[in-house]
């Protein structure tokens, strides 16, 4: 079905262009979502939010590199459209201070539909007591965001929270997302993507990190260690 493939490609972009829950909340959290799918190690699970049209979705898996690396792929905004189908354009609008940052993504679509965009506000929050990076985003009216003809998506709220394993050679990771690609795309058919957007996120994820061109995103690398993640 092409309009639910588009979908599917408004709310993977919008997510990951990355008033949540810290690590150990998230965890508590965890209960009260639902499952839907177990497969590959990846748990897709959903919940519904009162009030809301749209469906909260999330992806929960390992994935085979260090937590500074996948981080690192989350923050290099510039290259989303090697891994996240449809990206056009990808960057950041202006650095806020270190830990945070507002980013704009364009979403190509099919002549038939209007492409989206989105402008989102991106915070970075590292606890060295858990080894846990927690990537939170929603979208803003920022000045500095173009002015353009798509229909601008709203990322109610998303969080990534990557949390360090195995000695740190792996990363356990949670992706949730609550989107509202808006437009005449009806609700019924984004929340049918409830059984595949946490499991293509994580995949998709995994197979970027495979690239051996991906670097450790300096920035990033110093507000760890910073905050004393390594020690």
């Amino acid at each position: 079905m092409k309009a639910a493939r588009i979908t599917h490609t408004l709310v993977l972009a919008a997510a990951l262009a990355v008033p949540i829950l810290s690590p150990a909340h998230a965890r508590a959290d965890a209960a009260s979502w639902e499952t839907l799918r177990h497969e590959d190690g990846i748990v897709v699970s959903r919940r519904v939010v009162p009030g809301s049209p749209f469906v909260a979705f999330r992806g929960e898996g390992d994935v085979d590199a260090p937590l500074l690396l996948v981080g690192s792929v989350l923050v290099e905004i510039d290259r989303d459209h090697e891994w996240i189908d449809s990206v056009a354009e990808a960057r950041v609008l202006r650095q806020v201070n270190r830990t945070e940052y507002v980013t704009y993504s364009h979403v190509a679509t099919p002549p038939t539909m209007s492409d989206r965009d989105f402008v989102m506000d991106v915070t970075l929050d590292a606890d060295p007591a858990t080894k846990s990076l927690v990537v939170r985003m929603h979208s803003v009216n920022d000045p500095s965001a173009p002015k353009t003809k798509y229909v601008r998506g709203d990322m109610q709220e998303s969080v990534f929270t990557l949390t360090s394993i195995d000695g740190g050679k792996r990363t356990h990771v949670v992706a949730e997302v609550h989107c509202d690609p808006k437009g005449n795309i009806a609700s019924w058919i984004v929340n049918l993507f409830q059984k595949s957007w946490g499991y293509n996120t994580i995949h998709a994820l995994r197979a970027q990190l495979t690239k051996k061109d991906i670097a450790v995103h300096p920035v990033l690398a110093a507000i760890l260690e910073e905050k004393g993640f390594f020690r």
